[in-house]
């Protein structure tokens, strides 16, 4: 699930240091574990759960470096 522009239980980090008017961004990301590794004891990491959420995720975070660097170098 997802929330826009909303508050998820949490995010003293984003609220507190986040300051998009002085440049300043902030971005909150919560994961299930069951995206990236089992959620019972020994609790193992699964590559072949990660994979789709990495395939997801490289790009999104490739994208905020490239406009952080183009917009302050």
């Amino acid at each position: 699930s997802h929330v826009l522009n909303g508050r998820f239980k949490g995010g003293h980090i984003t609220r507190h240091y986040g300051d998009p008017a002085n440049n300043i961004h902030a971005v909150q990301l919560e994961l299930a574990q069951s995206t990236y590794m089992d959620e019972f004891v020994p609790f193992h990491y699964r590559p072949d759960l990660a994979e789709p959420t990495r395939a997801v995720l490289k790009p999104l975070l490739e994208t905020f470096i490239a406009w952080g660097q183009e917009r302050f170098g």
